[in-house]
C-alpha cells in the first residue's frame, strides 16, 4: 500500500500510544521503551542508541535508561517513582529523575545527564542536549488501523511496535566520558515497544542514510508472534519512505514475502516483498562483515529485563535496497496477463544502519516459507485479475462495513 502525505501535522504519528493508564501494574503491562537512534555528522558519524523506559514487574519494578555506542552498552537504573510521562494530542514527554538531574525525552528534545552508580551496569558518564526537528512521521492508514501495526493494535499480543519518526534532524551537544562535542548535527529515528516480552525470535532493521541517495527511510521487522492455544505464526512490518511517499508491506495488508533466506554463517540475509496487488516490489539484502560484532542490550524476557538482545550499530553491516514498480501489459481478456516489466524507483546502499537478529532465525524464516511460498505462486496472477477489476466493489463494501461498525460503536458509547 502506498500513502502520500503533505506532513501538515508533523506529530500526527505521536498521538497513538501514550496513555498514562498503561503504567498501572494491574493492567498487566510489563515494559515500555522508547528507542532513539542518533547518527552524528561529526566524529566519523558516531551512532548512539538511547532507550528510556520502564519495567513494571512486581518484585523488580524500576525505570531505566539504556545507552549503546562504540561497541559497548550502559544500563542506568532509576526508581520507578522517579519516572513520569505526559501526552497531548500531538506531543509526548518522558522524564527520569536522579540526584536532582532531569532526563527528558520528547518528540522535540533529548536531554540526558547520567553517571554510573553501583546498581548500574554502566561505566561512562553521558550528557546529551539535543533538539529534534523536521520529523517524517508515519501516518495512520485510518482511525481503525492506527500506527505501524494498524488493526493488530486492537488485538491482545505479546509485544507491540510503533514507529514515531522515520527520520528527523538533530542539533545540540554531546559529552561521553571525557569526550565533548558542541554544535553537533545529524539525523535520527524514533520508535517504541511495549507489552509483556520480546518475541522468541525476530529480525529488525532501520536506516535513513545512504551512500548515493537522500530523502529515504527504511524500517523492517519479522517476528514469531505467539497467539492462542500454543499457535505461533510469523508476522512482519515493513515501511519504506521515499520523498515523503510511504510504501507499506506487512501482514495485515496481506503483503507477500518471497525469496527470504539466510546463509549458514548468518552474514547474508535477503528478502523480497510484494504488496497485495503486486504493484510494488521491495528487495532488501543485508550483509554483515562480522556476525559477532554485536552489542548486548537489555530487553524484556521471562518477566525481567535481561541482557540478551544482539544489536549491530557499527559500519560492519550494510543494507542494499531496491524498490520497483511492476508495470503490466494487458490483453483484451481481463483474466489473462500478457507480461510485465519492472521500473526501478529507488536503488541505493544504506549506511549507519541499526540491525537486530535474535533467537532461532532459521526457524522463523522456515515458517515464512511454509506460509508465503504457497501463496506467492497463485496470488501473483489471481490478485492482478480479480482485485484489479473488482477493487472498487471491495473498497465500497469495506467502507459500508466501517460505517456500520462506527454507528454501532457510537450508539454503544452514547447508551
Amino acid at each position: 500500500m502506498v500513502i502520500e502525505t503533505p506532513f501538515t501535522r508533523e506529530q500526527q504519528a505521536y498521538t497513538i500510544e501514550f496513555d498514562n493508564d498503561r503504567h498501572d501494574i494491574t493492567r498487566g503491562i510489563f515494559f515500555e521503551g522508547w528507542y532513539y537512534k542518533l547518527v552524528f555528522n561529526e566524529n566519523s558519524n558516531k551512532t548512539i542508541a538511547i532507550i528510556p523506559g520502564v519495567c513494571m514487574n512486581d518484585d523488580n519494578r524500576h525505570a531505566f535508561l539504556l545507552a549503546a555506542y562504540d561497541n559497548t552498552s550502559h544500563y542506568f537504573r532509576f526508581l520507578f517513582e522517579n519516572f513520569s510521562s505526559a501526552s497531548s494530542s500531538n506531543e509526548f514527554r518522558i522524564m527520569l529523575d536522579r540526584d536532582g538531574k532531569q532526563n527528558i525525552f520528547s518528540s522535540q528534545t533529548v536531554i540526558v545527564d547520567v553517571e554510573p552508580k553501583d546498581e548500574d551496569d554502566a561505566t561512562e558518564r553521558l550528557k546529551l542536549n539535543l533538539t529534534l526537528t523536521s520529523h517524517v512521521p508515519l501516518p495512520d492508514l485510518s482511525w481503525i488501523a492506527p500506527g505501524t501495526m494498524g488493526p493488530l493494535s486492537w488485538i491482545p499480543l505479546q509485544c507491540y511496535h510503533h514507529v514515531l519518526s522515520m527520520r528527523h534532524d538533530i542539533h545540540g551537544s554531546i559529552k561521553i566520558g571525557d569526550y565533548e562535542q558542541k554544535n553537533v548535527s545529524g539525523m535520527g529515528y524514533t520508535e517504541k515497544d511495549w507489552g509483556s516480552s520480546f518475541p522468541a525470535a525476530w529480525i529488525w532493521g532501520q536506516t535513513n542514510q545512504w551512500m548515493n541517495a537522500t530523502s529515504a527511510s527504511l524500517f523492517f521487522s519479522f517476528a514469531s508472534v505467539p497467539l492462542y492455544f500454543g499457535l505461533e505464526l510469523p508476522g512482519f512490518l515493513i515501511v519504506f519512505e521515499y520523498n515523503h511517499q510511504f510504501y507499506q508491506f506487512n501482514t495485515y495488508l496481506l503483503s507477500i514475502i518471497h525469496d527470504f533466506s539466510v546463509n549458514n554463517s548468518k552474514k547474508h540475509i535477503s528478502f523480497t516483498v510484494y504488496d497485495i496487488l503486486f504493484q510494488y516490489k521491495l528487495v532488501v539484502t543485508i550483509d554483515l562483515t562480522d556476525a559477532n560484532d554485536a552489542l548486548l542490550l537489555y530487553g524484556p524476557r521471562h518477566g525481567r529485563m535481561e541482557k540478551f538482545v544482539k544489536e549491530f550499530l557499527s559500519d560492519s553491516i550494510l543494507f542494499d535496497v531496491q524498490l520497483s514498480q511492476l508495470i503490466y501489459t494487458n490483453t483484451n481478456d481481463r483474466f489473462i496477463q500478457k507480461s510485465y516489466h519492472e521500473s526501478i524507483l529507488f536503488e541505493a546502499r544504506a549506511q549507519h544502519v541499526a540491525f537486530e537478529m535474535n533467537g532461532d532465525i532459521n526457524n522463523l524464516i522456515e515458517k515464512c516459507h511454509l506460509i508465503y511460498d504457497h501463496l506467492y505462486s497463485w496470488l501473483f496472477p489471481f490478485n492482478r485479475t480479480f482485485i484489479k477489476h473488482f477493487k472498487m466493489l471491495i473498497m465500497t463494501l469495506l467502507i459500508v462495513l466501517a460505517g456500520i461498525f462506527y454507528r454501532r460503536y457510537k450508539s454503544v458509547v452514547i447508551n
